[in-house]
């Protein structure tokens, strides 16, 4: 299921980059770096591909998931600071509501 989400990730960030002024560069694969320090993402954009992840997720995936809460955002360590570190989260996340 990782790699899927993955590829959702990275499809979403394909599309969510053509508004962007400076596209969203993968070739660094998972360790891309997208919020943060290093991150290619301003907040906005961050919550337009948070957003866009979330509808992909519960078309592909069937699952409705909420990737914005306060445990991420203040989080030492943001689960949206990397590609590797955001599908990790999302992960987790399809796997709390699929137990729930």
């Amino acid at each position: 299921m990782r790699n899927q989400i993955l590829d959702i990730i990275k499809d979403t960030i394909t599309e969510e980059s053509k508004l962007l002024e400076k596209p969203i560069d993968q070739t660094g694969g998972e360790s891309t770096a997208l919020y943060g320090h290093d991150g290619q993402l301003d907040s906005m954009s961050l919550v337009s591909l948070v957003v866009a992840v979330e509808q992909e997720i519960e078309v592909k995936l069937r699952r409705r998931v909420t990737l914005v809460s306060d445990r991420a955002v203040s989080s030492r360590n943001s689960p949206f600071a990397t590609l590797g570190s955001f599908a990790d989260y999302v992960l987790s996340r399809v796997n709390e509501v699929a137990g729930a």
